[in-house]
Parts: structure tokens; C-alpha cells; sequence
């Protein structure tokens, strides 16, 4: 057994690493695009706050990830590595292509895709899965909404109606602040989620007991992910879906960290990343679609789909490479 939970503490910081890498940007990357925090600054600051919310607030989600779909009592200690091991990979490849993705439809993608063929549809909880798929678009589009009114309601009541250049860059300085916290608050929101994906299974899997020090480990494999390689992604959503000053910056991402809260706070692992490029996106529309650079919109939503297929196939790859040798 010894063995086993260490290839499981091996294979969660890998997990935990790729995962931090690519969601890092959802909670600092507008800090970063809108010049409120230097990356260096903005990636010590998230791996904080990441930390935080990892090991105090990810409990209900790692509930959902690591027993909802597949009971635990069903999943094998083989079962979850097969799980765990099909969605660090995906994430890695789409790191390598500074895509930003969906940790949490690879995770569960990975799950349904090892539940096919080990236990079957009757054998996995739908009604769970149903839930889950059904936060995956309502908090996108939510975020969407919430991006719009908010830079709406803040552009036609203060930014429009302020016509001197020095008092709107003070303006704007008083935002870059709101941002920064703002930020912590995603990161905290982020890191919840975060540790779901990258524990959730092995957890319930080794038992509470184990499952504390594979979750204390897998935190600090998302401060490694996040201050080693969470510039890539960072990048592509602060600079690269719209342009962003500090006061659209605070609006998307105080948007988008409310409602992953509230979705975290209820145990479904939404997707931090899905979430606020819909805010991003409500943000620029705001402004006008001009703003919008579709390009980069259509890379990521391709990958997105993308993720739920390849994860699937992934797992169950895996799932008949083990068989071979076990």
C-alpha cells in the first residue's frame, strides 16, 4: 500500500502542477493584461492566495470529484491514477500551446471516460453528472452577463462622465487597486477548485486519512505550478481576448470569482477558466464587439471541446494499457 499512495502523491503533484500552470490566469491574468501587477508580482500573489483556498476551501468540491459520479467504494486505487494521469496529460499538451482549458472538464471527463469501461453507465451517478454539466455552461454564460451589466452600469456611471485625462488615470489608479484584491479573491475561489481536480479522486480513494497529506501535497504542487510555469496561460487571457485597463480588469474579475464562489461553495467543479473568459468577453462587449479578438475566442473554445473527448479516450487508453500489465 506504501507504494501505492506514492505513486498517487507522485501523480497528484503532476496533476497539481498542470493544473495551477493552466488556471493561474483566471485568477491574476487580468491584473497582469490591464498593468495592475507585474507577472512576478501577480504569480506570488496568486500562488498564495491559491494555497489558501486550496487547503481550506475545496471541500465540497473535492466531495463531488472524488465520490459523486463514481462511488468511492467502486474506484480503485489503479483507478484513480488511470483517472488523474489522463487529465494531466491533456492539460500538459494544451499548456505547451498557451491554451487556457478547463481543468475541471478534463477531470470529469477522465472519470465518465474510466467509469465506461469499468463499471458502465448503470454504475455512475447521472443525476450528478447532469448537475455538473449543467455549471459548466450556466457559469460561463452567467459570467457573460455579469462582466456586461457591471462594466456597463461602471462605464456609463462613472468612466463616461469623467472627461479630465489626470482625473480618470487617478480613477483608474483606485481600480488597479480594487483589481489586486479582487485577484486574491479569485485566487482563493481557484485554488478550491483546483484542488478538486488534482486530489479529488486519489482522496476518496486512499481514505480521509492519507487523503489529507495528498491534498497538503498537491497544495504545494500548485504554488510550484503556479510560480514555475503559470506565465503561458496567464498571458493569453490578460493580454491576448481583449484589451484591458484596471477598471475592465476589476469588472471581469470580480465577476467571474463570484460566481465560481458560489459554484464552489455548492460543490460543482466549474471550470474557473470557462468562467471568466465569458467575463472577459461580457466586459469587452461592453465596449463593443470590435474589442473582441475572435480569433483567440475560437482557439480556446476549440481546445475546450476538444478536452472532453480526448479525456475520455485518455482514461480508457490507460485503463486497457494497465490491464495489460496487471
Amino acid at each position: 500500500m506504501e507504494w501505492l499512495l506514492i505513486i498517487g502523491v507522485v501523480i497528484s503533484v503532476y496533476m497539481a502542477f498542470n493544473i495551477a500552470a493552466n488556471d493561474i490566469g483566471n485568477s491574476v491574468g487580468t491584473a497582469v493584461g490591464s498593468g495592475s501587477l507585474t507577472m512576478r508580482k501577480a504569480l506570488i500573489l496568486g500562488a498564495i492566495f491559491e494555497f489558501i483556498g486550496a487547503m481550506y476551501l475545496g471541500n465540497n468540491v473535492i466531495k463531488t470529484v472524488g465520490s459523486g459520479i463514481i462511488n468511492a467504494d467502486m474506484l480503485p486505487v489503479t483507478g484513480a491514477f488511470i483517472i488523474t494521469l489522463a487529465a494531466a496529460l491533456w492539460i500538459t499538451i494544451t499548456i505547451i500551446k498557451k491554451i487556457p482549458i478547463s481543468g475541471s472538464d478534463a477531470i470529469i471527463s477522465a472519470v465518465f471516460g474510466y467509469g465506461l469501461v469499468s463499471v458502465g453507465i448503470s454504475g455512475m451517478n447521472l443525476s450528478v453528472l447532469g448537475l455538473i454539466l449543467a455549471s459548466w455552461v450556466l457559469s460561463p454564460m452567467i459570467g457573460m452577463a455579469i462582466g456586461f451589466i457591471l462594466y456597463y452600469l461602471l462605464k456609463s456611471a462613472f468612466l463616461d462622465r469623467v472627461k479630465d485625462i489626470a482625473v480618470k488615470g487617478r480613477l483608474e489608479k483606485i481600480f488597479s487597486y480594487l483589481q489586486i484584491g479582487s485577484s486574491a479573491f479569485a485566487a482563493l475561489n481557484v485554488g478550491a477548485i483546483d484542488i478538486a481536480v488534482a486530489t479529488g479522486v486519489l482522496y476518496y480513494t486512499f481514505g480521509t486519512s492519507a487523503g489529507f497529506d495528498i491534498k497538503l501535497i498537491g497544495a504545494l504542487g500548485i504554488v510550484l505550478g503556479i510560480l514555475i510555469a503559470g506565465g503561458r496561460i496567464t498571458d493569453t487571457v490578460g493580454r491576448r481576448i481583449t484589451d484591458l485597463i484596471p477598471s475592465r480588469g476589476f469588472a471581469a474579475q470580480i465577476s467571474a470569482a463570484s460566481v465560481v464562489f458560489i459554484f464552489a461553495t455548492l460543490g460543482m467543479p466549474v471550470s474557473p477558466t470557462q468562467t471568466l473568459v465569458g467575463t472577459v468577453i461580457g466586459v469587452g462587449l461592453a465596449r463593443g464587439t470590435r474589442t473582441i479578438k475572435l480569433d483567440v475566442i475560437k482557439n480556446i473554445a476549440t481546445t475546450w471541446i476538444m478536452t472532453i473527448p480526448a479525456c475520455i479516450a485518455l482514461s480508457i487508453l490507460l485503463y486497457f494499457i494497465m490491464n495489460l500489465f496487471l
